[in-house]
């Protein structure tokens, strides 16, 4: 009966070992730090929206219906892609009729510049009077000559104004057809304004119009949008602009409330009358999860701080008792673990908070302290002992 027995003193033993606070305490080592302080108003955050890099609203250039859309929205196009068309078979044949028209003034131009070089070459003035071989003659030998010396005719004159109306005749024919040049040009361009084309690489951010419907000139199509690089849109206080210069690095907080580095890419060079702000633009980094429109908070330099410091002690190390934020602190002296209650003020930019009242700065603080932590403790290099439960060991 007593082998039983020992054993079952052996099993309980063993059980409350691993159920003791120096196993609990024992599964992670305990880290601390020294309580550093910062400047309570140093920094300040301000609301602000996320926004593309680049948005562009694709509108209606010519009235007609819309025969083709590329995609939805959120879907993804490179530069060059048709976005949107509308149907061109109207301007098709306007310009299928100009082409006839100027081949038509091809022909006459044709003709003109024959009828020039023949003036040239063999003019009218030159030519006989119809008859026989002999009156033929007289009249080019005597009739002509005799007219000319007695007032009654000038071939030189008629001549030049034979010419003259043949190279008018020609110049009105090259204006025909360069009248009808131009207008074929203008169909051309009007052409080119029925198909939306993307200007950069980007996302259809919102569509206004579907396959089927009828535009008019300037009707919103679509939105397009260069997603992967966004911007966050911030309204600042003149007071605060001071500190804030272009190429500058600040901290910014998304919905997820993760910490990044944001740059200030440009500064409005007027500000708003009323509210009294200027607005600023500040680049998140590319591949950031994000989306347009999302709420995040940024935080600038308070120009107007007094200069007050406070401890500061990693978001990690704070512990709710009840309704009360708590932190552990080491005392050097004894290595004894003491809970102090800590009222918080706001949360810094690299995951620590403010603490105004309950601990002083230069303080040792556990930055991972177990669940089951208690005051009392003896932080024994990275693990914590129970001196009770040490003493009855002994």
């Amino acid at each position: 009966m007593k082998r039983p027995n020992r054993y079952f003193r052996e099993l309980c033993s063993a059980l409350l070992l691993l159920a003791s606070p120096i196993s609990c305490t024992q599964a992670a080592p305990i880290q601390t730090q020294i309580i550093p302080e910062q400047i309570y108003d140093q920094y300040v955050s301000l609301g602000g929206t996320i926004i593309p890099f680049k948005e562009v609203s694709i509108n209606a250039q010519v009235a007609g219906q819309v025969n083709y859309i590329s995609g939805i929205e959120g879907d993804p196009f490179r530069s060059g892609t048709l976005l949107v068309s509308i149907d061109d078979d109207v301007l098709r044949a306007q310009r299928n009729a100009a082409l006839a028209q100027w081949q038509q003034a091809s022909y006459a131009h044709e003709n003109a510049l024959n009828q020039y070089n023949r003036e040239l070459w063999s003019p009218k003035t030159a030519q006989s009077m119809p008859g026989m071989a002999l009156p033929g003659l007289m009249d080019q030998v005597f009739s002509k000559p005799m007219s000319n010396s007695m007032g009654y005719g000038n071939t030189q004159v008629d001549r030049q104004a034979n010419m003259s109306s043949a190279l008018s005749h020609v110049k009105e024919t090259e204006a025909m057809m360069q009248q009808i040049k131009s207008k074929i040009d203008e169909i051309d361009v009007i052409l080119l304004d029925t198909k939306s084309i993307a200007p950069f690489d980007g996302v259809i951010v919102k569509k206004m119009v579907e396959a089927g419907d009828t535009v008019q000139p300037g009707q919103p199509m679509m939105t397009f949008a260069k997603s992967n690089h966004l911007s966050i849109e911030v309204n600042v206080p003149v007071n605060l602009m001071i500190g804030i210069r272009k190429g500058d690095i600040f901290h910014a907080r998304l919905a997820n409330k993760l910490p990044i580095q944001v740059r200030v890419a440009q500064i409005f060079p007027v500000a708003n009358n009323q509210q009294h702000t200027v607005t600023v633009k500040f680049d998140l980094p590319v591949g950031t999860p994000a989306a347009p429109g999302m709420y995040a908070e940024v935080s600038v330099l308070n120009s107007s701080s007094q200069q007050q410091a406070f401890p500061t002690v990693p978001s990690s190390s704070i512990v709710q008792r009840g309704s009360l934020p708590c932190i552990y602190t080491v005392n050097p002296k004894t290595q004894k673990v003491e809970m102090r209650v800590i009222r918080t003020g706001d949360a810094t930019t690299n995951g620590y908070y403010i603490v105004l009242s309950g601990v002083r700065t230069g303080e040792t603080v556990i930055t991972n302290p177990p669940m089951d932590i208690v005051s009392g403790w003896i932080l024994d290099k990275d693990k914590l002992i129970d001196p009770k439960k040490s003493a009855n060991e002994l």
